[in-house]
């Protein structure tokens, strides 16, 4: 996976896709591997924008039946069957249990009818799957059963349990390298910190992209028959340089904390914050508590955060949760307004042909990490067609990722390997992205000398220029735990 800007320039692409996070990297796997010539470009560092803010879980669609929404419940069913299919090192099942109180619609009865009906619109979805991987059947458990799996639920008026399985993803991280690697593997041209400053224009289309190279500081023309922008909050701004006069879609920020605590093992735990559901979930030696949801122009951003810890005293009162627990703040920005009631639940495919008469043009509305892959196939049927191109059909549901897997060797053969053969130009980017050595804290100093002298050997980093990574990697962590990298916009965006 090398930074080729020769190849990014030399020549027309099929399909330019702008942003490198979770949603472009799956377009520009599927893309390419349906035979198209394929460009992709990321202002900053691939992932650091919203896909580095996860939970780290991959959801099956249970939620969605709170809205009788059965299509995007068989959507995410699919698409956790998916990921643990091309991707099993990294997505394994994960048990997840829900404490039950009193009746009603969110009692016993009305959940026992919910995961009997999630099972069987969810039928199938183990076809294919190793033992391993395979989702059991939900159950509803006895009260003594539920306090034998989770000791600290409090016992008055508690009737039962929900227990179901989703899965989780070890590294996001690594996930989303590991689509960029099939992209690359199957002819596409990829390039972090290649800013896009505008589309390009030619006979009333898009074709293409003006963009600046951050790290030369020189200008770029990227030529292509389409554009997908995968841009996440961004789509509209970007859209709006091709001359779609669109507003702006409301964002929200949301929010999920590492606990430097194991408070739950082995399985998920949910409580009720202020009138919904919030999730423990356990992930490597410590836990993350979330989503926790706020308007992106709320001033303060340490606000959402006291907002989320305090929400979830009250989901899990037994945990005794403080700020103090907070090892690492992962943020991102989501479509939806107000609040969690207003997260927007299902992404879409814009077709701005269609829709605002500027043909060249597509956009991918992104909301789930679980359905990106699949939002990444509408769009490139979208795209196929709009070409008028025979191609093949896709197969990036069943083909697997083989890269989508943790680096092996000792950390500076790891270190050495990222900054050689993924891209990773920065401390930050190997810290953060490519060796999950900062993704559940700040990383450890001692590491951290390791990585920098390793890359500084791969990239011909001298003694200030170190100094000036590490520099740089150190103020990445704010003061409010969470991690601030540069991304392709201001962050302050309402």
């Amino acid at each position: 996976m090398q930074r080729d800007l020769g190849r990014l320039t030399g020549h027309e692409h099929d399909l330019l896709v702008i942003g490198g996070g979770i949603h472009g990297a799956a377009a520009a796997w599927d893309a390419a591997q349906r035979g198209l010539a394929v460009a992709l470009v990321e202002a900053g560092d691939f992932g650091s924008g919203t896909s580095w803010n996860s939970l780290k879980t991959i959801h099956g669609g249970l939620r969605h039946l709170q809205r009788a929404d059965l299509v995007s419940l068989r959507e995410s069913t699919r698409e956790r069957a998916a990921l643990l299919r091309i991707a099993p090192d990294l997505v394994r099942p994960l048990p997840f249990l829900l404490p039950l109180y009193g009746h009603g619609l969110r009692g016993r009865e009305a959940m026992t009818a919910a995961l009997l009906a999630a099972d069987a619109l969810g039928a199938g979805a183990n076809d294919g799957l190793p033992p391993s991987h395979r989702i059991p059947r939900s159950r509803v458990l006895s009260p003594q059963e539920v306090r034998d799996r989770a000791p600290g639920v409090p016992a008055e008026r508690l009737t039962g349990g929900a227990s179901w399985t989703d899965a989780q993803v070890e590294s996001t991280e690594r996930l989303l390298v590991g689509f960029l690697h099939a992209a690359v593997d199957a002819g596409a041209a990829v390039a972090s910190r290649v800013e896009v400053t505008g589309l390009r224009l030619a006979a009333g289309r898009v074709a293409g992209a003006l963009a600046r190279d951050r790290e030369g500081e020189r200008s770029l023309e990227v030529r292509s028959r389409m554009v997908l922008s995968a841009t996440g909050p961004w789509i509209d701004r970007l859209a709006a340089s091709a001359g779609v006069a669109k507003r702006p879609a409301p964002l929200l920020r949301a929010v999920n904390l590492v606990l430097g605590r194991r408070l739950v093992d082995r399985l998920a735990l949910g409580g009720r914050g202020d009138g919904r559901y919030l999730f423990l979930v356990p992930w490597r030696d410590r836990c993350i508590v979330g989503t926790g949801y706020e308007p992106a122009g709320s001033p303060g951003a340490d606000r959402g955060i006291a907002g989320l810890l305090a929400e979830a005293r009250r989901a899990f009162p037994w945990a005794g949760i403080e700020s103090s627990d907070v090892t690492l703040v992962h943020r991102g920005l989501v479509p939806g307004h107000g609040g969690a009631r207003g997260l927007l639940m299902r992404g879409r495919v814009v077709d701005h042909e269609a829709e605002d008469g500027r043909p060249g043009l597509c956009s991918v509305r992104s909301v789930k990490y679980t359905t990106a892959r699949s939002s990444a196939e509408a769009a490139i049927d979208l795209v196929v067609r709009r070409l008028g191109r025979r191609a093949a059909p896709c197969r990036t549901a069943t083909t697997a990722l083989p890269r989508a897997r943790p680096l092996e060797g000792t950390l500076a053969e790891r270190a050495r390997l990222a900054a050689r053969d993924e891209m990773a130009l920065h401390l930050t980017d190997a810290v953060l992205r490519r060796l999950d050595l900062g993704t559940a804290g700040a990383p450890d100093p001692e590491e951290v000398d390791a990585v920098a002298l390793a890359m500084a050997s791969e990239l011909g980093w001298d003694a200030a220029r170190g100094a000036r990574e590490k520099a740089a990697l150190e103020a990445a962590y704010a003061s409010d735990g969470s991690v601030r990298d540069e991304g392709p916009f201001p962050p302050e965006t309402g």
